[in-house]
């Protein structure tokens, strides 16, 4: 085989086995559900108008309604995934957005500081999670061990609570809207499991196979079921 013909080979076989390799690790589209929050009526002490509720020139107006992109975390577990896709975190108006976090075990759970004031995150559970100035623009990140679920609470803010979750195999975390909509992006094809998780309890939990064109979920997931 001459020099021309050795060369076109070795491009064909360099094409091919790119061609294969990106097969293997192929996009999926968009995932794309809904998720159904039930009405909550509070109770007379739950409905008096605290601080962080009132518009104050400072803190967002927060609703009676559950809203569920502060309120939930919905996420895809599975696939080959070294480091999770799309998982932000964040104190701004007042309060964690969202206020369930999930987190690989031993990875760092980062909040940003999105507020125009210091706070200092702490957790009971966490080692060395103690209380720390965070100015506004910054962020913390601490590693978050295996077990959980991990409260956090605000050293100055008695009213800022979230929780994280620690999950094994965590791909990634979907964008959740106020409506209670959800989207993946970013994520590869293959067979995943979608969970969401509320407060300290995991909610719900399902298999999901995602493939390179948009999966939309028909039914919308009804946690009031």
């Amino acid at each position: 085989m001459d020099f021309a013909k050795r060369a076109a080979w070795g491009g064909a076989t360099c094409a091919v086995v790119a061609l294969l390799a990106m097969s293997a690790t192929a996009l999926a589209g968009p995932l794309e559900g809904r998720v159904e929050m039930p009405e909550e009526s509070a109770s007379e002490d739950e409905a008096a108008p605290y601080y962080w509720r009132v518009w104050n020139g400072f803190i967002e107006l927060q609703s009676d309604r559950p809203d569920p992109s502060r309120e939930l975390a919905v996420v895809l577990t599975g696939g080959e995934l070294e480091e999770p896709v799309g998982c932000s975190y964040a104190v701004r108006g007042g309060d964690f957005l969202p206020r369930t976090m999930v987190v690989k075990p031993g990875a760092a759970l980062r909040i940003e500081n999105r507020d125009g004031c210091s706070h200092e995150l702490q957790s009971e559970g966490i080692p060395d999670f103690a209380p720390l100035a965070t100015a506004p623009g910054n962020a913390r990140a601490i590693n978050v061990p295996a077990g959980g679920p991990y409260t956090i609470t605000d050293r100055l803010y008695g009213h800022v609570e979230g929780t994280v979750h620690v999950v094994e195999g965590l791909a990634a975390c979907g964008q959740v809207g106020a409506d209670g909509s959800f989207r993946f992006e970013g994520v590869p094809a293959g067979s995943y499991t979608l969970k969401v998780f509320r407060g300290a309890e995991e909610v719900h939990s399902a298999d999901v196979e995602l493939t390179e064109t948009t999966t939309t979920l028909e039914e919308p997931i009804d946690l009031g079921g």
